[in-house]
């Protein structure tokens, strides 16, 4: 077989591993951030990245504000979120590769309580992994 037919094998090779959902490119997560404000209280979201701001968004009891990403090959993917309420306003990693980059691998959904956030585990059906505010 001549270098060149071998190299385009390569390079075809690489790019099946690397535009498959099952390659080495992390596949999509679809996050989605539910208000559970107790009393009707508005959440006042604002989410971003080193490279995406994705606005101030304001949902009702109840409401969700969902996107959709694909974590860097290098693993150093970062979402962090303000939310703000009725006079309280706190920080939180919504998506750290470093910590949720094994549990969410397609779907990643949080509920905002005034306790903290927690997120949902698909094992027993419920949002009970949960974390007090930083």
């Amino acid at each position: 077989m001549s270098s060149f037919i071998r190299l385009a094998s390569l390079l075809l090779l690489l790019l099946l591993l690397t535009t498959c959902e099952g390659g080495l490119i992390p596949s999509k997560v679809h996050m989605k951030i539910t208000n559970d404000l107790e009393n009707g209280l508005v959440l006042n979201l604002h989410c971003q990245s080193k490279d995406n701001d994705l606005g101030v968004h304001a949902l009702s009891k109840g409401g969700a504000f969902q996107f959709v990403f694909r974590p860097s090959f290098g693993g150093h993917t970062l979402f962090y979120c303000s939310m703000d309420w009725q006079g309280t306003s706190h920080h939180f990693d919504i998506y750290n590769y470093n910590v949720d980059g094994n549990r969410c691998k397609h779907d990643c959904p949080w509920s905002v309580k005034e306790a903290g956030p927690c997120l949902f585990n698909f094992e027993s059906g419920k949002y009970d992994i949960c974390y007090p505010w930083k």
